[in-house]
């Protein structure tokens, strides 16, 4: 396994202090807070004020988690992984082979960890062992909120290895949806910036903000992908990226986000573009991860939209009356006019996304009544695929 980075112990990880040890007494705290972590009950007659004060609480106790990201090899790829070192064999039958024991894991940056997975970079492991102090203030100090908040999973082994999910925040186009990050503290870090890549894209297809791209790529100061102050080695942290991306990328007029409509605020064309930043809010973020709710966060994504299943129905209905009837249009760069194609099949204009919220109404309410929305993708056209957000690696390149 990774032996240059800091095993964590299985019942300390959550509070390790800056000794990298965990006490009985906080241990004990940690089960008591492991068992708070089950979804709050409430009932049709909780008042709004009661399903606030469970949400909260919940969020607070599920925000951060170690787990297992790490992925078994299926029985062709390991078969492929042997063929592989049985050819090289035996043209080179001198060369010392080693089994490529290597895990995979549910990341975007699979092939980058896996290459790492037997180096030893002293700076980077002083960094990373840092890391992991850092990580046990993340455990209180990720803002969580009914309007908007943050949860991370960590890898319980590999550490540089972090996924993150994002709820909207109120007052945007983005409220209420669920937007997945992979991050990976890489081989120069934290000289450099921690890799993160976006990965509610809808298969790559929606680009629902100038600073995030359909292929992925987050563009902030932070990260050295878009100007402004960059990350300082030392004293900018993870913390300060994730804060960034919630409250300037996942914005209430992310039309100014592109540097040539900065003046643009309040136009048509902003009005326009939000609009249809909610459209794919709703295709994707909101009842694509709930009908297939990218791992580890299945629990999170699932608790999230009942527990706010009134409130965001009745945002639905807000964001119906605000619709100005185009079509979908997935580029994002730049708004795309009803008269263009109509990527995602959705129908004509309007039609599409009046059938994804009364779809995500229905499925709601049937949260509400304890069923499980979770389905496979239908052959027919009108299912949403699923979305990519686990990154998990073909088997072709595990």
């Amino acid at each position: 396994m990774y032996q240059s980075l800091p095993r964590i112990p299985s019942k300390a990880r959550p509070t390790l202090g800056m000794s990298g040890q965990g006490s009985t007494s906080q241990l004990d705290s940690l089960e008591a807070t492991a068992a708070d972590t089950a979804a709050p009950t409430i009932t049709a007659e909780s008042s709004e004020e009661e399903i606030q004060k469970a949400y909260e609480e919940w969020a607070t106790n599920a925000r951060f988690e170690y787990c297992d990201l790490s992925i078994q090899p299926s029985t062709a790829v390991q078969e492929a992984r042997q063929r592989r070192l049985d050819e090289i064999a035996a043209n080179h039958p001198t060369l010392q082979l080693t089994p490529d024991d290597a895990p995979s894991y549910m990341s975007a940056y699979n092939q980058e960890a896996r290459m790492l997975t037997h180096s030893d970079i002293p700076k980077r492991n002083l960094a990373i062992a840092k890391e992991v102090d850092m990580l046990a203030v993340l455990t209180t100090n990720l803002p969580v909120a009914w309007n908007s908040s943050i949860f991370l999973r960590v890898d319980e082994i590999r550490v540089d290895i972090i996924k993150a999910l994002i709820t909207g925040p109120e007052g945007t186009p983005y409220h209420n949806g669920c937007y997945l990050f992979d991050i990976f503290l890489g081989s120069s870090y934290n000289t450099a910036p921690p890799s993160v890549k976006y990965m509610t894209t809808n298969g790559g297809k929606f680009r629902f903000n100038p600073n995030l791209y359909a292929e992925g790529k987050v563009c902030l100061s932070l990260l050295g992908t878009w100007s402004g102050p960059g990350w300082v080695p030392g004293r900018s942290t993870l913390l300060q990226v994730l804060i960034s991306i919630q409250s300037m990328i996942l914005c209430e007029e992310p039309y100014l986000n592109e540097p040539g409509w900065a003046q643009g605020a309040g136009t048509t064309a902003s009005i326009q573009y939000s609009a249809n930043v909610r459209r794919m809010v709703v295709h994707t973020a909101m009842l694509g991860n709930l009908k297939n709710p990218p791992e580890p966060f299945k629990d999170i994504i699932l608790t999230h939209f009942r527990l706010k299943a009134k409130s965001i129905k009745a945002q639905l209905d807000d964001w119906l009356t605000k619709d100005d009837g185009r079509a979908l249009a997935p580029l994002g760069s730049g708004y795309v006019t009803s008269n263009s194609a109509n990527a995602n099949g959705n129908g004509g204009s309007g039609t599409g996304f009046r059938r994804d919220v009364e779809e995500l109404k229905g499925l709601l309410d049937g949260l509400m009544r304890g069923e499980d929305p979770t389905v496979q993708p239908s052959s027919s056209g009108s299912a949403i695929p699923t979305p990519s957000a686990t990154g998990t690696p073909s088997e072709t390149g595990a």
